[in-house]
């Protein structure tokens, strides 16, 4: 019986001893080297977002405004009819000129049914020539006048399509210049409207870095919910201001953005932009690998001798989604893990690692 309690308590121990030599096995699992990357050097500015179409549409004749179908803030399709000019002279005309045209055509037909039958006759030598040739004369006068009708139709289409103002493209009702019962005339401002579906970003640069960005001509814009949006469509104006001596940069928005962030970008925002103006090598560790003990940012590093240590460390900005820069506290090569509670958990119970224990893993 004694013998079988010996057995037992020996047991015991050498669980115990297996349990504490890799108590930090599970954290030493998520290792990842410190790695030192190239990164574009982003000098960031604040940037205005305007509207690519804009648009004050104006009167083309002379008239009373009748009707307005929209109001300011609005949305217009392409092609609807925004307002519409007292139009009944140009009705009238309209309606004459397709009269005409129903006279010039019955007309042109009767001559071409008379030529027709003359041809037929004179080639069987029943009428004279002079009695073709007449009926000829008679259809080219009758072309001519169908001819003329068919162009005062047209220009009566024209002068009544003037009346109509309607939207170019679909975008939004910014301003109303006139209201209804409001005499305009030709070049009188009716409404001004803006697209929403082509958007830029205009941005004002110093001299210093203007030449860097038209090397390389990379743009980032900035959204305040996290989003980076890349362009490489700018546009830099070759002259600078006279007052303030800066260069208008337009960065223009790909249209596939366009739909991602059409909630987050409106004309008239301000985005911070930012322009590369060079290349810088920086440390960068995995972001899931930090943690934060009150005002402290640390890692958990991994010894040259198989030991875990926390280490106070001074992060940068977010590198590619989910890396971080490391600004101070860590060196090319060494190794952090990924999982700090685990990291934190095996080390209040880590152990110094033999040799042969290293070895084995």
């Amino acid at each position: 019986m004694r013998m079988f309690e010996v057995l037992i308590f020996g047991l015991f121990l050498s669980l115990l001893s297996l349990n504490s030599a890799y108590a930090v096995e599970p954290a030493l699992s998520g290792l990842t080297p410190v790695s030192r990357v190239n990164a574009p050097i982003i000098q960031q500015y604040i940037g205005r977002v305007e509207a690519v179409n804009k648009a004050t549409m104006k009167a083309q004749t002379s008239g009373r405004l009748a009707q307005i179908y929209f109001d300011v803030d609005d949305i217009v399709e392409q092609g609807e009819v925004i307002a519409r000019l007292n139009n009944g002279p140009q009705k009238a005309d309209l309606d004459l000129a397709n009269a005409g045209l129903e006279e010039a055509t019955a007309e042109y037909e009767r001559n071409q049914a008379d030529y027709d039958r003359y041809n037929k006759l004179y080639q069987q030598k029943l009428i004279a020539v002079t009695v073709l040739d007449q009926s000829r004369a008679a259809l080219k006068a009758s072309k001519a006048r169908l001819d003329s009708a068919h162009a005062r139709i047209k220009r009566a289409k024209e002068n009544y399509e003037y009346t109509i103002i309607r939207a170019p493209y679909s975008g939004i009702v910014k301003q109303r210049h006139v209201e209804v019962g409001e005499s305009v005339n030709p070049g009188s401002p009716i409404v001004s409207g803006i697209s929403l579906n082509e958007i830029r970003v205009v941005v004002d640069i110093p001299q210093k870095v203007v030449s860097s960005v038209r090397a390389r001509k990379q743009a980032k814009i900035f959204l305040v919910d996290g989003t980076e949006i890349d362009s490489s469509a700018l546009t830099i104006f070759p002259f600078a201001n006279d007052v303030s001596h800066t260069f208008t940069v337009r960065v223009d928005i790909p249209l596939s953005e366009n739909k991602s962030t059409e909630a987050a970008l409106y004309p008239g925002m301000l985005v911070s932009t930012g322009f590369v103006i060079g290349e810088q090598s920086l440390l960068v560790i995995p972001e899931a690998a930090l943690t934060h003990r009150g005002e402290i940012n640390a890692v958990y590093v991994k010894t040259d001798n198989n030991q875990i240590t926390m280490r106070q460390v001074r992060p940068g900005r977010r590198f590619e989604g989910d890396h971080l820069v490391i600004l101070a506290g860590l060196s090319e090569g060494e190794k952090v893990f990924l999982d700090p509670l685990s990291a934190t958990a095996a080390l209040k119970h880590q152990v110094p690692y033999t040799k042969q224990e290293s070895a084995h893993e």
